[in-house]
């Protein structure tokens, strides 16, 4: 017999969570089918040799309007977040890039064109890559040869908001404006915990993958099916899972069938977004030997060789020599330095796909890889070897397959939120990529989670 509910919620995310935490407060039951063996989605604090690490979720994004991190100050004794927004010191192969160069006007100017560039019309929408291209191409003879070497890479490092490479970035979509400040968490464990200790979790059932949501009754019921045979019914479903899931093809690890099929609204709004992959790997040392003057050391890539000709001339721009891994200097990586921040010898580094794809599936190669820029952040001819290097798991695992939301040219980010916000009848979605204010962020989830709940709640009580 199948288990009765009046709510399921498929995905033990922040969305999840928070969407069953206001049910439960409006006594409403629930059920939450996670599919991993624990609850938290991307809030995964990990423990190291050095301290505590955050491989997934970091900051508190937007902090003038952040119902999360204004929550969470209200109710801790003390401040578990630090704003690391001090001054970025920015190097590349040839070490730390001299501020007189004059690069961050020129990033102003490029960021202006383009913005301009995506107004000029409204129905293209090319890379980021292209567009800084251009103009380069049309600025060139008001720019020094440095200037455009270091500038054409100071563009990329939008990839380590997006998780995507700049040739796969939405041109229109690749601005990242912020309303506040971001404020690193201290860690968010402690905001999962306090989650999770509100909920009643014996209606929490973990590795319970998901196969199947379908509506019966005519639609006023729903039966939602995991690959063990279990089955719950409910009044609502509640689908939380990553945005990566539902764009899975039929017979991938994680798919989920819904009957009947999902509206075309949200069938092809899934097909005009994509996935990031933004990555995390920790490296941890026994003392400091690296600056301690700066919070974050932005590494820039180095352009293919020939770039500088291709800018001059307008011939083709070369690429990277194809190899079987990626080469240190070919993608730009941004280190946390963890010695500012809290007090510890250690170094977090973000990374973007399709780097990130590469050092999760063969994290032995992390180190490796980056080496050659830690001897030049630290300025040394030799550095020590980590005494432990963690590496995140997001596009290796089954049930997450990246990071979160991201834009490539043509993808329409709006259109896929209307289809979600609406929903499928008694089956609502939520999470980061169902939300307008925090796309991509975990107060978006969080939020998405309330909306959800809230639309239920209004239901059942009408």
């Amino acid at each position: 017999m199948p288990v009765d509910t009046k709510v399921v919620i498929v995905g033990g995310g922040i969305a999840g969570i928070k969407a069953a935490i206001e049910l439960q407060k409006k006594g409403i039951r629930y059920t939450i089918l996670e599919a991993k063996d624990r609850l938290g989605g991307r809030l995964h604090t990990v423990e190291g040799k050095n301290g505590k690490y955050d491989m997934g979720a970091s900051w508190f994004h937007e902090t003038l309007k952040n119902p999360l991190f204004d929550e969470e100050v209200g109710l801790s004794k003390e401040l578990n977040f630090y704003f690391n927004d001090a001054p970025v010191k920015y190097i590349d192969r040839d070490g730390e890039i001299d501020p007189m160069l004059g690069i961050d006007p020129i990033m102003e100017e490029i960021y202006k064109f383009s913005e301009l560039e995506s107004y000029r019309d409204l129905d293209e929408d090319d890379s980021l890559y292209n567009v800084v291209l251009k103009y380069l191409r049309e600025r060139k003879n008001i720019l020094s040869d440095e200037q455009i070497l270091k500038a054409s890479q100071r563009a990329r490092e939008v990839e380590l908001w997006h998780g995507t490479e700049t040739k796969c970035t939405s041109n229109k979509y690749a601005a990242v404006d912020n309303c506040g400040r971001n404020a690193m968490a201290l860690h968010y464990d402690k905001v999962l915990k306090r989650h999770t200790d509100e909920l009643d979790l014996a209606n929490v059932k973990l590795q319970a993958v998901v196969k199947s949501i379908c509506r019966v009754d005519k639609g006023r019921r729903v039966v939602v099916t995991t690959t063990a045979g279990d089955e719950f019914e409910a009044d609502y479903a509640i689908v939380s899972v990553p945005q990566s899931i539902l764009q899975l093809e039929e017979g991938s690890e994680g798919h989920i069938e819904f009957n009947p099929p999902l509206p075309l609204t949200i069938i092809d709004s899934l097909k005009k977004m994509h996935y990031g992959a933004l990555g995390k790997v920790v490296l941890e040392f026994d003392e400091v030997f690296w600056p301690t003057d700066c919070e974050r050391f932005s590494v820039l890539a180095s352009p293919p060789s020939g770039f500088l000709q291709a800018i001059k001339t307008g011939s083709e721009i070369p690429d990277y020599a194809h190899a079987d891994k990626p080469k240190t200097w070919e993608h730009p990586v941004l280190f946390v330095n963890m010695a500012t921040t809290q007090k510890i010898p250690s170094l977090v580094v973000l990374t973007q796909s399709p780097l990130t794809d590469y050092l999760e599936s063969n994290p032995e190669y992390a180190w490796e890889y980056l080496r050659p820029m830690v001897l030049k952040l630290a300025n040394a001819e030799q550095v020590p070897e980590p005494i432990n290097v963690l590496v995140s798991p997001w596009t290796q695992d089954p049930y997450q397959r990246g990071s979160y939301t991201a834009c490539h040219p043509g993808d329409d980010p709006l259109q896929s939120i209307i289809a979600f916000e609406t929903g499928f009848g008694n089956v609502r979605f939520a999470g980061e990529h169902t939300i307008l204010d925090g796309t991509g962020c975990v107060m978006g989830a969080w939020c998405s989670g309330t909306r959800e709940a809230t639309y239920i709640i209004n239901h059942v009580a009408g």
